[in-house]
């Protein structure tokens, strides 16, 4: 089929209208031209009809019709900070512009089921646009909604009464902040430092082979005596179910609840009262394989799995014959677990029903089930759920230990003083056989993948294998699942870190599996979704870092800047035209500054190139010539930033000889990179463990899942020894001359 054949040319059209660009600029600045195959794969994944000509005419026209045919669209968003806000209806007229005799009334309830009755005629209308239709016309007017609207989210029904039939409609009004919190300590110019680690790779001799939320409630404390103002934490979204063969926590099940992982089982109450457990775990058994669990450099997680699952059972049939089910709890203790669920609602239970399922049929992923269990309200879940409510329990009550856990290590941050009482991670999405694409139907493209365009570091590209969300779906379900995620994701009084914040704008979409050559951007309702992440955020009191790394057009951190999201800037890639590294004078003051991500290298596996070697060993180079051509730009990258330090003074011109540069990387040079990062204007550091211990082993090896073993690798030390390392103790107080906490305490 040939781009000129007009069949061809609508279905480019119909793409468009689904918010497939035509092409993209990479960051070489070469033009990829987006492909009929990729066109075709995009509207398919979408359910979007085009391979029949008449079929396909009458959904374009369909879709141009549709925001005029239609009263109000599904979710309006208007601004508190702004003088009024505006509600656009677009309604049948029996003249151009304003209708005669016509009156709106709408009934604004919020989710505190409180109604305001709103009725609007002519006062303050103005009339935006105009469009004939049959004998009359549709008018678009901008209405003025009632003042002193309150930041949050309301349901507005309308009915229109006029010289025409009546017309009905529902909106999710929004009404946001200009901008996302910013906390009264950085409002006030001060910078501070934090922490940052993977908690799964804590050691410490009571956790059963990964660190849990005891291990981090206890770095809280240590993170208090340095004067440290944050910790931050890998995503804690839930692995998918079944003993799971992939680790990431950035391609979880959900991203709307809790790793029940990261329980530490020994402080659940319920142990004290079941000797069943008590047994379990003073046999030989146990010990030998928590002690095998625990000397081991690598995570277990499959045996890991298996010992809670096999604990967690025991607890609730306790909690149950104590307490009560959440159904017809018997103590207090009994009712917070009721009041729980309750908070948690729909998309609680259905997570339940979700692994209940997963365990009964052996199978983590949804589209492995017998069909009738495929659709979370079909006849046979249901039936499934009123026979195994004990089953679909237990799901409840360890969700609710891993929130009580997790409430406890942001209560010990605020013991300590701490100005933010936690950093989490929000991935970017979930797996496609995970529980929100089960819980979502249709909502999501699973005939296609999210990724990254081709650049010099890939040259085919990313593919993530995360199914992207359909952008018209998503605006009709009123960005139900975003809210959701943001809200259990965003710490209060703490901070929220987004993967990827460019795909509150637009996602790079790759056909089902093709490489990234194949894909194309799908482009995202920006506007609506940054202003829910400031509604959150205000409402939670939770700082907002955006992870604005790879192919970003300046206009998208101009957004951000201006919503009041913090940037998020890594030391490797500051650099001006000439590829010096940048003054920390230049460093913007709304960002976090650190000096790498889980995806890069350590900069000891930096300076001494161990992601090169470890590219070389596994065949990720197309050809050798990229191999070589890497390792001498890392070899100028190690003068410069050797060369960048001792300018400043913070390495001594001895470090400048070849003979320096060539040997494993020295203390000096690591905190060295800490103090130079510590000095810039940013408001937040963000100093990685591994930095300061000198690991060289990445945690994660993009490209690589069995080849690596990525999020596996556990610290050298345990906590005690890390509180006694007198290397982190020196430079922590080295870095409290420059920001922190020091002159507080």
């Amino acid at each position: 089929m040939r781009w000129n054949d007009r069949h061809a040319q609508n279905i480019a059209t119909l793409g468009h209208l689904c918010g497939v660009s035509p092409g993209y600029w990479d960051n070489l600045g070469n033009r990829h031209e987006t492909s009929l195959d990729t066109y075709q794969a995009f509207l398919s994944s979408m359910g979007v009809p085009w391979a029949e000509p008449e079929r396909l005419e009458e959904e374009i026209r369909r879709r141009r019709r549709q925001p005029w045919e239609r009263l109000v669209q599904p979710v309006t968003v208007v601004h508190k900070n702004s003088a009024r806000g505006r509600l656009v209806v677009t309604l049948a007229s029996d003249t151009p512009g304003l209708p005669s005799n016509w009156q709106i009334q709408g009934e604004i309830q919020n989710r505190n089921g409180e109604t305001l009755i709103w009725e609007n005629r002519t006062e303050g209308t103005a009339v935006l646009a105009v469009r004939p239709r049959g004998r009359g016309f549709r008018s678009r007017l901008a209405l003025p909604l009632p003042a002193g609207l309150e930041w949050g989210y309301y349901d507005l029904k309308l009915q229109v009464r006029g010289t025409g039939p009546e017309e009905t409609g529902a909106t999710l009004l929004i009404v946001a902040p200009d901008r996302a919190y910013l906390p009264p300590c950085l409002a006030g110019g001060e910078r501070l430092w934090g922490l940052n680690l993977p908690l799964y790779a804590l050691r410490r001799p009571g956790n059963w082979g990964l660190g849990d939320f005891t291990d981090l409630k206890e770095t809280m404390s240590w993170a208090g005596e340095l004067g440290a103002a944050f910790v931050g934490v890998n995503p804690l979204h839930p692995l998918m179910p079944e003993a799971p063969a992939d680790p990431s926590p950035y391609s979880p099940a959900t991203r709307r609840f809790t790793n029940f992982l990261y329980l530490d089982l020994e402080r659940v109450p319920e142990l004290a009262h079941c000797p069943t457990a008590q047994a379990f775990l003073a046999s030989p058994a146990f010990e030998a394989a928590k002690a095998r669990l625990q000397a081991a450099d690598l995570i277990d997680y499959a045996e890991i799995y298996r010992l809670k699952r096999q604990v967690l059972p025991w607890l609730y049939e306790t909690f149950l014959n104590q307490h009560g089910g959440p159904e017809r709890p018997l103590t207090p203790r009994g009712e917070e677990l009721a009041r729980f669920v309750k908070s948690g609602g729909d998309s609680l239970r259905k997570f339940a029903h979700f692994l209940a399922l997963a365990k009964y049929w052996g199978k983590g992923d949804w589209r492995r089930w017998p069909a009738p269990y495929q659709q979370p309200d079909s006849p046979a879940v249901a039936d499934f759920v009123r026979e195994h409510r004990q089953k679909v329990g237990l799901h409840l009550y360890e969700q609710w230990l891993a929130s009580s856990q997790l409430a406890d290590v942001q209560d010990q941050a605020r013991q300590k003083e701490l100005p933010f009482t936690l950093y989490q991670d929000l991935a970017l999405g979930t797996a496609p056989g995970g529980f929100d694409t089960w819980a979502n139907p249709g909502l999501f493209a699973l005939g296609a993948a999210i990724g990254a365009p081709p650049d010099a570091f890939n040259p085919r590209g990313q593919n993530w294998g995360l199914p992207p969300i359909i952008p018209q779906q998503f605006r009709e379900s009123a960005y139900r699942l975003f809210i959701e995620t943001l809200r259990a994701n965003c710490p209060p009084g703490g901070m929220l870190r987004l993967d990827h914040i460019m795909g509150l704008f637009r996602l790079f979409w790759i056909p089902a599996g093709q490489e990234g050559s194949a894909g194309t951007y799908v482009y995202y309702p920006a506007r609506d979704l940054l202003s829910i992440l400031a509604l959150e955020s205000q409402r939670n009191r939770t700082l907002i870092i955006g992870e604005d790394l790879g192919t970003v057009a300046p206009h998208v951190r101009r957004q951000l800047a201006r919503t009041g999201i913090f940037s998020y800037r890594v030391f490797y890639f500051e650099r001006d035209r000439n590829q010096h590294f940048l003054p920390p004078e230049n460093y913007p003051r709304q960002a976090l500054a650190t000096v790498t991500t889980h995806d890069l290298p350590t900069l000891a596996g930096f300076w001494e190139g161990r992601d090169i070697a470890l590219k070389e060993r596994l065949h990720l180079y197309a050809h050798d010539r990229d191999a070589a051509a890497d390792r001498a730009a890392r070899d100028q990258d190690k003068k410069m930033l050797a060369a960048t330090l001792s300018q400043r003074g913070l390495l001594p011109p001895s470090f400048l000889a070849e003979e320096a540069l060539s040997r494993p990387c020295p203390q000096e040079v690591r905190f060295g990179v800490l103090e130079y990062l510590s000095q810039s204007e940013a408001a937040l550091l963000e100093l990685r463990l591994e930095e300061m211990l000198g690991l060289t082993e990445p945690q994660n090896l993009p490209g690589t899942t069995k080849e690596h073993p990525n999020w596996r690798r556990k610290f050298p030390l345990t906590l005690s020894q890390l509180r006694q390392h007198t290397g982190i103790t020196d430079l922590t107080a080295q870095l409290n001359r420059y920001r922190g906490r020091e002159e507080k305490k």
